[in-house]
């Protein structure tokens, strides 16, 4: 497992602090709608201050190119999680573009196929009609299950807690998680001692050979 990402970070010590405790990367949202979203000022600190601890990734949805170059001369990754199309992605490095999909059905596998024909890193996230991420909801197991056997470099997101990840983890077995609203205190604040007790359950599965 090298991808273990915990999202919606908004400050530069828990950025710090969480890469410490083995995070690989730290997510920031940049969009207004959300209740995480912080401005371009502040994703350059957190990823300067988290740089060779941790890979930093932005969070856009729906961006225009320019706010997309902006980002990626300050983070490591940009995450589209909006309705970005192929044409809009291959506008950007393959190698630092994950694309996220939020699964609702079987009929929404087929989206990732261009992506992952290209080389994309893909996310799956719970669907939701009027959200486009953050909301706590689990994927379907059954319906992860598939996508992971058809895309093997799947993240998967929604709804992952302590609680959980070892029970996802067993159905599942994706390339890699992120977690946000089940670990914190408030939106943007997480519960480090969470964090923690997640991270360590998530390399203990890895490391057992599963």
């Amino acid at each position: 497992m090298d991808f273990i990402k915990i999202c919606g970070i908004t400050t530069e010590e828990q950025g710090v602090k969480i890469a410490q405790l083995g995070a690989t990367h730290i997510g920031m949202i940049h969009f207004e709608k959300s209740p995480r979203h912080i401005p371009l000022s502040k994703i350059q600190s957190i990823a300067s201050s988290i740089k060779g601890k941790a890979k930093s990734v932005a969070v856009v949805v729906n961006p225009n190119k320019e706010t997309v170059e902006k980002l990626l001369n300050i983070v490591d990754f940009i995450q589209l999680h909006g309705d970005e199309d192929i044409q809009f992605a291959l506008q950007f490095p393959k190698d630092r573009v994950i694309k996220a999909f939020r699964i609702k059905d079987k009929g929404d596998i087929t989206k990732i196929q261009p992506f992952y024909k290209e080389g994309f890193t893909v996310l799956i996230d719970a669907y939701s009609p009027t959200e486009y991420g953050g909301t706590g909801k689990r994927i379907n197991p059954n319906l992860a299950k598939e996508v992971v056997s058809l895309f093997p470099k799947t993240v998967l997101s929604g709804g992952l807690s302590e609680e959980n990840i070892t029970e996802i983890l067993k159905q599942v077995k994706p390339y890699g998680v992120d977690a946000s609203s089940k670990l914190e205190i408030k939106p943007g604040l997480k519960d480090l001692q969470k964090v923690e007790r997640f991270i360590k359950k998530v390399r203990e599965f890895y490391g057992a050979g599963n």
